[in-house]
């Protein structure tokens, strides 16, 4: 969204304002009052140092030295590690089940306590030392733990060793993770989703520059088996475009993953991620052409290697199961081309020409739809940018599938005879629950820690053959959490969204829920 440059450029001026306008008309205080000048200077100073502070923090501080330890996709046998380390030394997973003390239960002390033992309820195991990350890839590195048990908590370590000669390790940090069920098998799952984050923002001075949704979703971490992230995890135009190189995009991430509600998020709760236009440029639509190549390098080294497999090799799009409930993330960036003008036919044709799927992935998701119909309960499909038309802010033909209305036709034409089958998306840091005129609902969820545009575009309801549920606009803070039942009732299963804003309830309870009872889908 162009509004993100609009938003920050607004930020500085309004403390240009501040620093400059208001002291000139003080000028008669410091006649008077010879102190006010040395205040003023203070002031002025202050605020300059802010608006450079909020500007210049990535170049300011680097993060050279981040330590990242986190889950990315976990399945029903395995577990994508990502891992940041640049202190060299070979490294080693050691991992565990833990077993609730319920179900050793007189086995050993006769205690009816329920929660977990950390220490001594199953033995350690290793999955083998591996050499230490390289500059080459900003010192980052994706590995996985194969042969797990499905739906089973685990702990893992991450060591390290100076030196084949050191019998000693040092634990670097730990993290754990749940597995997911065996594919097709009936369960339950809860997972956030939102997009767009931008650190400190609302600006407040500080040494540890925060992520404050993040900290809002760290109160219901607990309960996350894990977060959808739908794109513009960083802006690398927003407030100031550094340049193309993969180190000023590396610098971007780096920055993300050192706040401290990261690090606390991401070593409890598994995210995987969709990126869009920010992670290269405002409105990307030029494909493989440059930053496009420097931009994706630092991209998968931090957010899309630790995802799930990508359906096509050196793709970004992917699909995956958590039990019986199936997910396709498309990729809205690299395959798409210039949007449809009001000019344009809207024959087959124009949809040819105007994509923003592109034919491979568009046929491949196709044939998804075709083979998760009647074997998944629920389907859900990530898009980083909204499927609704509501949206008319001076961009939205261009970057939303509002420009793009013959192939989004086509899509709906054929989500409309699938079962259970749900949109998510973010994007336009606005909130809003619309049924498509396929019948399929879509949610629409950002920012998760951003500024929102209380003037700029206005949502249209209820246009187009679409029917508004819900929409929000205010909130720096929004994300939505989705309660997804397919074992209560395996043939009509249950689809619960709850929006969470820190405007409500400090974000600690839904500002707004949406039941959906599902339907038979067999």
């Amino acid at each position: 969204m162009n509004v993100g440059r609009i938003a920050s450029v607004l930020h500085i001026i309004c403390a240009s304002f501040v620093l400059w306008i208001v002291p000139a008309h003080a000028d008669k205080c410091v006649g008077q009052f010879p102190v006010c000048k040395t205040m003023l200077l203070v002031v002025k100073l202050a605020l300059f140092a802010m608006v450079v502070d909020f500007v210049y923090r990535p170049i300011i501080t680097p993060a050279k030295d981040l330590f990242v330890f986190r889950p990315g996709y976990v399945s029903h046998d395995s577990a994508r590690l990502h891992i940041r380390y640049s202190d060299g030394g070979n490294l080693e997973l050691r991992y565990k089940e833990l077993v609730p003390k319920a179900s050793l239960l007189y086995q050993n002390t006769g205690s009816d306590d329920t929660s977990i033992d950390f220490a001594n309820n199953s033995p350690w195991e290793s999955a083998g030392e591996f050499g230490p990350p390289t500059e080459d890839t900003d010192y980052t590195t994706t590995t996985a733990l194969l042969n797990l048990q499905p739906a089973t908590r685990y702990l893992v370590e991450l060591h390290s060793r100076e030196s084949t000669l050191h019998t000693q390790t040092v634990l670097l940090g730990s993290v754990e993770f749940r597995t997911s069920p065996l594919p097709h098998q009936p369960s339950r799952l809860r997972f956030g989703t939102g997009s767009c984050i931008k650190p400190n923002f609302p600006y407040r001075p500080s040494w540890t520059p925060d992520i404050y949704g993040f900290a809002s979703m760290l109160d219901h971490s607990d309960s996350l088996d894990l977060i959808m992230f739908m794109g513009d995890f960083i802006y690398a135009d927003v407030p100031l475009y550094f340049g193309p190189a993969t180190e000023d995009y590396r610098r971007l991430y780096r920055q993300v993953y050192a706040a401290q509600s990261s690090r606390r998020l991401l070593r409890k709760v598994p995210m995987l991620h969709v990126y869009d236009d920010h992670e290269i440029k405002n409105n990307w639509h030029d494909q493989d052409q440059p930053p496009m190549g420097s931009a994706m390098a630092a991209y998968n080294e931090y957010n899309g290697l630790p995802n799930p497999p990508p359906a096509v090799s050196g793709a970004s799009y992917y699909n995956f199961t958590y039990g019986n409930i199936a997910f396709y993330a498309w990729d809205t960036r690299r395959y798409r081309t210039q949007w449809e003008t009001p000019n344009d036919s809207g024959d087959a044709a124009a949809s040819d020409e105007h994509t923003m799927l592109g034919q491979e992935q568009k046929q491949h998701f196709i044939q998804w739809l075709r083979d998760v119909n009647h074997t998944a309960a629920v389907k859900f499909v990530i898009s980083s940018v909204p499927v609704t038309t509501g949206w008319s802010n001076f961009d939205s033909s261009q970057d939303t599938w509002r420009g793009y209305p013959t192939e989004r036709a086509e899509i709906l034409n054929l989500t409309q005879h699938i079962p259970n089958l749900f949109f998510l998306s973010g994007d336009r840091h606005e909130m809003a629950a619309v049924e498509l005129p396929s019948g399929n609902i879509e949610f629409s969820t950002s920012p998760v820690s951003q500024f929102t545009f209380p003037f700029v575009g206005k949502f249209k309801k209820d246009i187009g053959g679409e029917h508004t549920i819900y929409y929000r606009r205010p909130g720096h803070v929004k994300y939505g959490i989705l309660d997804v039942d397919t074992e209560s009732d395996p043939d009509t299963p249950r689809i619960t969204y709850s929006l969470y804003t820190t405007d409500v309830h400090h974000g600690k309870r839904p500002a707004w829920v949406y039941e959906a009872k599902g339907a038979s889908w067999r």
